[in-house]
């Protein structure tokens, strides 16, 4: 069980866009005080890609560097999720894989991630009405994983619209294992 609702978190990362007039995520820290840093944290199926550290107040996202491009932007905000909605329970998180007790905040920080990064619900359910696009092709066309947009759509069912039924319903964990570092993510990693 989530332990903000739907409604809580979409409004969350509303708020933060209308405050700061902005939803990169990177751009968000910045303004926000959120230190990022990038760091070299393996290339293994098990290899941390991003983790959450809270310190005396101070917050600071520890991203790995080895992380294409095309999926850098969801992990920070999914990891500023985490900073909004969760630091006043835990001091330290980690996306790695190996840690499935905390399985609902994982849920939460992807719904805003996923809120914060679409924005808008009106122009998707547009661009959806139009398309004959599958929901993976229409990932794809957001340069997003299918998991991010499934939880935009739940978030749109929520709030009232008829959305399309998923083929599946996301995993919460799905960070886990080789997150964009195989070919369904990666343009290329030279």
């Amino acid at each position: 069980m989530l332990c903000n609702s739907i409604d809580e978190i979409s409004r969350k990362a509303r708020n933060l866009t209308t405050r700061y007039g902005l939803n990169d995520p990177a751009k968000l820290c910045e303004a926000m005080g959120i230190k990022v840093i990038y760091q070299d944290m393996g290339t293994s199926e098990t290899a941390i890609k991003a983790m959450l550290v809270v310190e005396r107040r101070i917050k600071c996202i520890v991203v790995n560097e080895n992380l294409p491009d095309v999926i850098l932007r969801f992990i920070l905000a999914h990891e500023l999720g985490h900073a909004v909605l969760h630091t006043k329970r835990c001091k330290h998180f980690t996306d790695n894989g190996l840690f499935d007790d905390n399985s609902h905040m994982e849920k939460e920080a992807n719904i805003f991630a996923a809120e914060l990064l679409f924005g808008d619900s009106d122009e998707l359910m547009e661009c959806m009405k139009y398309s004959e696009l599958s929901i993976f092709q229409l990932a794809a066309e957001y340069s997003v994983p299918y998991e991010l947009l499934a939880y935009k759509l739940e978030i749109m069912e929520d709030e009232g619209y008829d959305v399309p039924e998923l083929p599946y319903e996301p995993n919460s964990r799905f960070l886990c294992g080789m997150l964009g570092m195989d070919e369904r993510y990666c343009c290329h990693m030279g």
